[in-house]
């Protein structure tokens, strides 16, 4: 089973300068629904191997 979520984020690592800005549509495999900022944040930054911390959500919600 799947979930679809709209997500515009921005990740940036401790020691960069840059910053980069995502949006769009991620979906997430067997895991259950994401509660809160902090979870898809979580999630975000293990795809992109960072730390949650690194990573700042702007905007998400669930596609049904």
């Amino acid at each position: 089973m799947s979930a679809k979520y709209y997500t515009h984020f921005i990740a940036q690592s401790e020691d960069a300068i840059e910053y980069s800005e995502y949006r769009g549509v991620v979906e997430l495999l067997g895991q259950s629904k994401i509660q809160g900022n902090r979870d898809i944040a979580k999630m975000l930054a293990r795809s992109f191997d960072l730390d949650e911390t690194d990573i700042q959500v702007l905007q998400w919600h669930h596609i049904h």
